[in-house]
C-alpha cells in the first residue's frame, strides 16, 4: 500500500467517526485522534470558572484597596480639622470695648473672635473673626477674616474661607455657661460674655468615618488664662 492510499484512507476514517459522532453523539475517539468535544467543553467551562473567580478576587482585592485608601484619607482630614478647631476654640479672645458680642452661637454654626495661631504676637491681623459652618455641599467650612487690633490705613482684609472635611450633613453646637453663672448647656448664645465650653457633635454622611463629639474651654481670662 503506498502513503498516498494510506493517507486517504485515515482521513476517510476520521470523517466517518467525525459524522458518527454528530449523529449518534458518540465522540468517543480513539488516542490517535487528540482530545474529544467533549472533554474540549469540559475544559473551556472549567476554565472560564477559573477566569471569573480570578477576575472577582482581584476587583474586591482592589476595591478594598480603595476603599482602606480613603478611609485613612478621610480620618488624616477629620484628625486636621480636630486640631484646627481645638485651637481656634481655646485661642477665642476675651472682648473688648470694640466688640459687643465677640461669640455669636447657633445651633449649626457659630461666630467667633480669636487669635490666629500662625500668625506673629505683635502682627496686627493675628486677631481674627471666624465662622464654622456646613455648607449646601456638605462641607466643613472655617472662613476667616482679619480684625486688626488697630486702625489701619490699608481697605479692610477680604474674608477668606478653607474647607475643613467633605462628607459633613451638619455639626451639631452646644455651649456651657460659666459655672459662676449656672453652668448651664444651650444651644444657642448670644451674651456679651464667652462660653465657658464649646461643645461640637458631628453627623457625617454614610461612608464617612464617625468622629467623637468636641468639648473645648475656651480662653474666658483676658490676660490668658481658661
Amino acid at each position: 500500500m503506498t502513503q498516498s492510499s494510506a493517507a486517504r484512507r485515515r482521513l476517510s476514517e476520521r470523517h466517518r467517526h467525525a459524522r458518527r459522532c454528530l449523529t449518534t453523539n458518540d465522540c468517543k475517539l480513539i488516542s490517535e485522534f487528540g482530545f474529544t468535544l467533549l472533554e474540549m467543553i469540559v475544559a473551556l467551562v472549567v476554565l472560564g470558572f477559573v477566569l471569573a473567580g480570578l477576575a472577582q478576587a482581584t476587583r474586591f482585592g482592589i476595591s478594598a484597596w480603595g476603599l482602606e485608601t480613603r478611609m485613612a484619607d478621610n480620618a488624616a482630614s477629620l484628625e486636621r480639622m480636630d486640631r484646627v478647631l481645638r485651637r481656634l476654640i481655646q485661642q477665642t479672645s476675651a472682648p473688648d470695648a470694640a466688640d459687643d458680642k465677640p461669640f455669636t452661637g447657633q445651633e449649626h454654626r457659630m461666630v467667633f473672635m480669636t487669635l490666629l495661631p500662625d500668625e506673629p504676637q505683635a502682627q496686627p491681623y493675628r486677631r481674627a473673626q471666624v465662622s464654622v459652618g456646613v455648607n449646601d455641599h456638605h462641607q466643613l467650612v472655617l472662613r476667616w477674616q482679619p480684625h486688626p487690633t488697630a486702625m489701619l490705613l490699608s481697605s479692610e482684609a477680604a474674608m477668606r474661607e478653607v474647607v475643613l472635611a467633605d462628607g459633613m450633613e451638619r455639626i451639631d453646637l452646644a455651649y456651657r455657661q460659666a459655672a459662676g453663672d449656672g453652668g448651664k448647656w444651650s444651644k444657642s448664645w448670644g451674651e456679651s460674655t464667652l462660653p465657658s465650653i464649646v461643645q461640637i457633635h458631628f453627623v457625617l454622611s454614610s461612608g464617612h468615618h464617625r468622629w467623637p463629639d468636641m468639648q473645648v474651654a475656651t480662653m474666658l481670662d483676658p490676660n490668658g488664662s481658661f
